[in-house]
Formats: C-alpha cells, structure tokens, sequence
C-alpha cells in the first residue's frame, strides 16, 4: 500500500508539478511529512534525521540544515553541509548546495510544487519529503 501512495505521489509530481524560481525558496523550510519508504535498513538513520529537518536558505546564498537528531551518520550530513551554500538551476528545478571550490556538488535536492504543497526529492537517493515555509 505505501508502494502505491509513493507511485501516485511521483506520478502527480510528474503532471501536476509548477516551475519554482529561486526567489520562493528564500526562508525557512520544515519537514511536513517523510514520504520516504522506511524499508532500507541502511538508510534508516538518515530517512529518520530528515523528519524534523529544517532547511534555511538565505539570499545572500547562505544555507542551514538543521535537525535535532543526533545518530552519527547524519551528523556526518549535517558537518558536510555546514558553511555550505546554496544556489538554483531553474532549468533543472533543483537546488544546488555546496560551494564554488565543489561546484555546489555535494547535495542536490529536486524541488517540485504540486497543489501548492513543495516538495524536496534529495538527489541520488529515495528521499521525499513534503514541506511547509515556516
């Protein structure tokens, strides 16, 4: 049952999605819901530390990830990011964090809106995540 709420969940992103401008970003976002699939063992603390997650993007470029979870493997994310910055491609409707020296490589998050809700889809892995501007 939860395989079928993430299919509908990326097929409505897919036709219901509308192009972001780096402009909305700007501000606090929190994670509303996790509708990543708990079913990877390995994943499991990383899945769990994006549940209360905070991302902060400023307009001088700036970002914050911040959660109050403190299993070793995400604060190893956490530290990755720190000082990071952050900037948008609006062509590929993802934000791009890292620094020059890296070309903003070290995380990519995909961003969709749907029915007005935003959604964050962390590159490279299975995580979903729908948020609120707080």
């Amino acid at each position: 049952m939860k395989n079928l709420q993430l299919l509908l969940l990326f097929l409505s992103l897919k036709a219901f999605s509308q192009e972001i401008s780096a402009g909305k970003m700007y501000g606090s976002w929190k994670v509303q819901k996790n509708w990543t699939p708990k079913s990877d063992p390995k994943l499991k603390d990383i899945i769990a530390g994006f549940d209360d997650a905070t991302f902060t993007f400023y307009e001088n470029g700036n970002f914050v990830l911040q959660s109050k979870n403190t299993s070793q493997i995400f604060l190893m994310t956490l530290n990755m990011l720190k000082n990071a910055k952050w900037k948008f491609d609006q062509k590929r409707q993802i934000i791009k964090l890292g620094n020059q020296k890296d070309y903003f490589s070290i995380m990519g998050i995909g961003v969709k809106e749907i029915k007005g809700k935003i959604f964050f889809l962390i590159n490279e892995t299975p995580i979903k995540l729908e948020m609120i501007n707080s």
